[in-house]
């Protein structure tokens, strides 16, 4: 994903050009004025589609059993909203909220609220660079049955638990909004949960820990400024 941003940098630094002023001999660089940020438009309103990689050391504990390791992997698709406000071309608060589709019965969501840094790459009108970090909350659910140990199934765990990250990424500007696409890595510590599974016709109570889960989102959407 960086070599791509890295060649999409490389592309646009190519429309860079000069001019020649009217007195002869010396030349200045093109504008890189971009209107849409000189007309006050400090509100987003962003919407966006995620493909994310989760994985987790997940920690069982079965009554009467010794405690398990569990390495968890899940590959997602999600989208999102986000709300924010321009402070300047360079600063920006967000709140966003993402839900990632179930699959093999594992869903999860996310609220968060963050700062980007948004340097405009140098020599290009309409190419912002992002910097950004985030924090808040996460839930995550297992649907009854959908957590196997060996033959048994679990009942279903619904987890609540919090979440900080970082994202780096690119933003090109549109006139009335932007295009904005990037990588995230999140830390998401959705606790321990308990919950009971039948083991030999017997329910036995269990725990379940993901508090050691990340992720690693591709992302990309359209921010409306307004």
């Amino acid at each position: 994903m960086f070599r791509i941003l890295l060649l999409l940098v490389w592309v646009a630094s190519l429309g860079f050009g000069y001019e020649e002023a009217a007195s002869g001999g010396y030349y200045a660089p093109q504008s890189t004025y971009h209107p849409l940020y000189e007309q006050r438009r400090n509100r987003l309103l962003g919407v966006y589609g995620s493909y994310s990689k989760s994985d987790s050391d997940a920690d069982l504990h079965i009554t009467g059993y010794e405690s398990q390791v569990h390495s968890l992997s899940e590959k997602q698709f999600g989208f999102g909203v986000q709300v924010g406000y321009l402070l300047s071309e360079n600063h920006r608060i967000l709140a966003s909220f993402e839900h990632y589709l179930k699959k093999n019965g594992f869903s999860y969501q996310v609220l968060t609220l963050g700062y980007a840094l948004t340097p405009k790459i140098p020599n290009t009108t309409n190419w912002r660079a992002l910097f950004g970090i985030n924090a808040g909350l996460t839930q995550a659910k297992f649907d009854s049955g959908s957590f196997k140990i060996g033959e048994d199934s679990m009942d279903s765990l619904d987890y609540m638990g919090f979440t900080y990250g970082v994202k780096a990424g690119a933003i090109y500007a549109l006139q009335n909004g932007e295009l904005e696409f990037g990588i995230q890595a999140r830390r998401l510590n959705f606790g321990e949960e308990e919950s009971q599974v039948n083991i030999q016709g017997n329910e036995t109570p269990t725990k379940l820990n993901l508090s050691q889960t990340s992720s690693i989102n591709l992302y990309m959407g359209y921010n409306f400024l307004f």
